[in-house]
């Protein structure tokens, strides 16, 4: 094996490791917290059921059952509640190394070039989304992971010669296990299904006989680890059917869930371009990926075209894209599992610029690598919620009231309990003068606001319009606007960031990324805003 992938491999550990502990174990991820307290109260073997199928059971089953391992073999203290946040984030970042592996494997496949795979699994060790996804136990990282070892194994599927009197290749109960598996970490990964039965049927279209029996194995496998991992589904498939319902239902209608209506005015696709352009890869590997990928297509269309593994390649990360990027709710994570390609086409668009203008190549590499730095430094600062609880608990007297806003995460975030709260009910409908009369009694009573991130602020901002949104919040603009103005008596004292960076003495290069979509924010480095009533102080 080439040392260089070692190497790099070393490399992306370090910098996923980097951090770990962002929020000095508060649990400020959402998704993350949510699944540990899933995974809490179940226990191997005396409780299985997760009455929550909101994700699959696989990551909660993984967790708890390694924690438990963990803490038999080694006295470890980690099956609990605080115990798993920092071994989730561990498995998270195995996870995405064994991503960066099986990046080489098919990039290997698919070009035969030893220097272009290692560039490409470069460009995926330093690519940002996936840096960041890793520091959070969260099941994109394991989706994405699994999707991949999917894809090289229908490579290998799709390449392997089998003997015409070969009834039963062992390779179909691997496709089917790894189905499961995805299955059962995240329902939406249901795209890949007819995917690999149609690679299937194309890998055995000549021999009806031998289809059959190869897509019976293929279901038995699939159905043997789905049950295996995710139990419930059929033990309580109601439940699961249900909770199932409501996430799809939610990705058709960005109104159900207050903190989904900053999707409301996105555009499909383009939203999701323009976030990975920007944040998730950044402008460098994002115009690498384009230039491969115009380099392939400009080029070498005929080629794709004969080339079987680089057109299913292409072909199943299309496809991917196509449904995913039309959903309504657009978290940038949702297309996590499409980076690897992202990175694969970038590495062969720096081999193409390479062979040409090496120079250049040599300082795009460069420029990837200080973005990315750029904004690894996150995790150099304090929390921004962390801070603002210090600032506020040595200049806020005890006793004082603090209006917060509902669905988002209170700050404090600690010894919270020497305050006062009047909590700001800013989502409820209809946005009219009782809603407001009750909030503006709150507000009279109110010392300080603390706007713990732009959850709402920014949706809120924009939905004025009542003959062009559903849910519509004139009112709740208007205050927003007044309050950031000084027009409502209260008055900013305080604003804690932590935006992307890179220092050299007094140099200081800084990137505001208010602009990026909330979920790349709002987990390890919100905009928190403190202001105070200048009449009640």
């Amino acid at each position: 094996m080439n040392i260089l992938l070692y190497l790099i491999l070393v490399f992306a550990f370090v910098l996923r490791i980097y951090g770990i502990n962002w929020d000095q174990g508060l649990h400020l991820h959402p998704d993350e917290r949510m699944l540990i307290m899933v995974a809490d109260r179940i226990s191997f073997f005396k409780n299985l059921n997760p009455d929550f199928f909101n994700y699959g059971s696989l990551p909660i089953y993984l967790l708890k059952g390694l924690a438990q391992l963990s803490d038999y073999i080694f006295n470890t203290n980690l099956a609990n509640y605080d115990g798993m946040l920092i071994l989730g984030r561990f498995i998270s970042i195995i996870f995405d190394l064994l991503t960066t592996f099986f990046i080489y494997k098919i990039s290997e496949k698919i070009f035969k070039n030893k220097t272009l795979s290692l560039i490409a699994v470069f460009l995926y060790s330093i690519a940002f989304f996936p840096i960041q996804n890793s520091h959070f136990f969260v099941v994109d990282v394991l989706l994405t992971t699994l999707t991949t070892i999917l894809f090289y194994n229908l490579i290998i599927y799709l390449t392997y010669d089998l003997r015409k009197d070969k009834l039963l290749d062992a390779k179909i109960f691997l496709l089917g296990l790894l189905t499961a598996l995805m299955l059962a970490t995240k329902f939406t990964s249901i795209i890949f299904y007819p995917i690999t039965l149609i690679i299937v049927l194309l890998k055995n279209v000549r021999n009806w006989r031998k289809l059959i029996f190869t897509l019976f194995c293929f279901h038995l496998s699939f159905l043997i680890f789905y049950f295996i991992s995710m139990p419930y589904a059929f033990l309580q498939f109601e439940k699961f059917a249900s909770d199932i319902s409501q996430q799809l239902k939610m990705n058709s209608d960005p109104y159900i869930f207050p903190y989904t209506l900053q999707y409301v005015y996105t555009l499909p696709y383009w939203y999701y371009i323009k976030n990975i352009f920007l944040w998730g890869l950044g402008p460098i590997i994002s115009s690498l990926s384009l230039i491969g990928l115009i380099k392939l297509f400009k080029f070498n269309l005929k080629y794709i075209l004969k080339n079987k593994v680089l057109f299913i390649f292409v072909f199943i990360n299309i496809f991917y894209f196509l449904i995913i990027g039309r959903s309504s709710v657009k978290f940038m994570r949702y297309l996590l599992p499409l980076y690897p390609f992202f990175t694969i086409m970038a590495g062969y668009g720096i081999y193409y610029i390479y062979k040409k203008y090496k120079p250049l190549a040599i300082i795009l590499v460069i420029g990837a690598l200080i973005w990315s730095l750029l904004f690894n430094n996150i995790y150099s600062q304090t929390h921004t919620r962390i801070a603002a609880t210090n600032w506020i608990q040595k200049n806020i007297p005890q006793g004082k009231t603090l209006a917060i806003e509902h669905w988002d995460d209170r700050v404090p975030i600690f010894n919270g309990q020497i305050y006062n709260y009047e909590e700001l009910t800013l989502y409820d409908q209809p946005d009219n003068e009782t809603k407001w009369q009750i909030i503006n009694e709150k507000l009279k009573k109110t010392d300080y606001i603390i706007i713990a991130s732009n959850r709402l602020y920014i949706p809120l901002q924009v939905l004025s319009d009542c003959k062009k949104y559903k849910s519509c919040y004139p009112i709740t603009s208007q205050y927003y606007q007044r309050l950031f103005s000084n027009n409502l008596g209260f008055k900013k004292i305080a604003e804690f960031t932590a935006y992307p960076h890179l220092q050299i003495g007094d140099w200081k290069l800084e990137i505001n990324d208010d602009s990026a979509d909330e979920s790349f924010t709002v987990y390890d480095h919100p905009k928190i805003l403190i202001f105070k009533n200048e009449k009640n102080n």
